[in-house]
């Protein structure tokens, strides 16, 4: 009964893996996680994404072995892991250098504390924050969120500067009130995500500006996400600055004031390394 059920999974990975490859016929990207397929099957589909400019991003479980995430990231494959599920650096300096051939990126979602150091076992390397430091040197791009857990700012600092110098991003997920640090996180690079309901006073807004006006360059950027109905000379001023607004699905309605502002906004295209798999959530 065992050998039969496992016959019918693997009878229906082909029949799953066929519709993928179908939306990259239509000009889709296409995200799965590496424990949804055979690991030539998802060779082969990381392989018909290159062939049709479609990006493919696969998620990290764990399932696979590290050379196995080096083939698909040379082969194609946008990676996202995290300390979850791959918690050693120097296998995920491995797969970069891979990703970097295939000239793919690793994207890494740090949920643990930053530390200066940790007790290691022998011959293992836990991610810790001076590997966090050098993974971002090394071109790999983090992601942060102090929604669980409280961020040391001069740690973000740090590694928003290693990132920089290395070609990526720190991204940087900000939940709770403004905080004046984050204007010098900006300085250093960083991408910040803020939902509005972190905007309580008029004088919120105005510091969100100046986070705006602080920002090292272009490439780095204030993500805004917007969740409630805003004065349309507000939200202007902010657009103006600079900032990446994204809308909610439901103050989408044509006869919302902010329509124009919206579209003007939508101009701005948000590169897909400026956040963990999916623009609209904030993790």
């Amino acid at each position: 009964m065992e050998e039969d059920s496992l016959k019918e999974r693997e009878l229906k990975f082909p029949e799953r893996a066929y519709e993928l490859l179908s939306w990259v016929t239509r000009g889709r990207d296409i995200t799965v996680r590496d424990d949804q397929y055979d690991f030539h099957w998802l060779l082969d589909i990381v392989k018909f994404c290159r062939k049709g400019r479609c990006r493919a991003r696969l998620i990290d479980s764990g399932k696979l072995e590290a050379f196995q995430l080096e083939w698909l990231g040379e082969a194609g494959a946008d990676l996202y892991s995290s300390d979850e599920a791959r918690p050693e650096a120097a296998e995920l300096e491995l797969i970069n250098k891979a990703c970097k051939r295939g000239g793919t990126i690793v994207a890494y979602f740090h949920h643990g504390a930053l530390e200066e150091e940790e007790e290691k076992e022998p011959g293992l390397e836990k991610v810790t924050f001076s590997a966090l430091e050098r993974m971002g040197r090394n071109g790999i791009y983090l992601y942060l969120s102090n929604r669980e857990r409280k961020c040391d700012f001069s740690y973000l600092n740090e590694l928003a500067s290693a990132c920089r110098r290395g070609g990526s991003w720190l991204v940087y997920y900000h939940h709770g009130p403004l905080e004046s640090s984050l204007e010098e996180l900006g300085r250093n690079g960083a991408w910040i995500h803020i939902s509005d309901e972190s905007l309580g006073e008029s004088q919120d807004i105005t510091f969100l500006i100046e986070i705006l006006k602080a920002r090292l360059s272009k490439k780095a950027n204030l993500v805004l996400h917007l969740v409630e109905e805003w004065e349309t000379y507000q939200l202007r001023d902010v657009v103006k600055a600079g900032a990446i607004v994204l809308f909610k699905s439901s103050l989408r309605d044509y006869k919302s004031s902010l329509r124009t502002l919206e579209k003007e906004a939508g101009r701005r295209k948000l590169d897909f390394k400026a956040y963990y798999l999916y623009p609209a959530l904030l993790p």
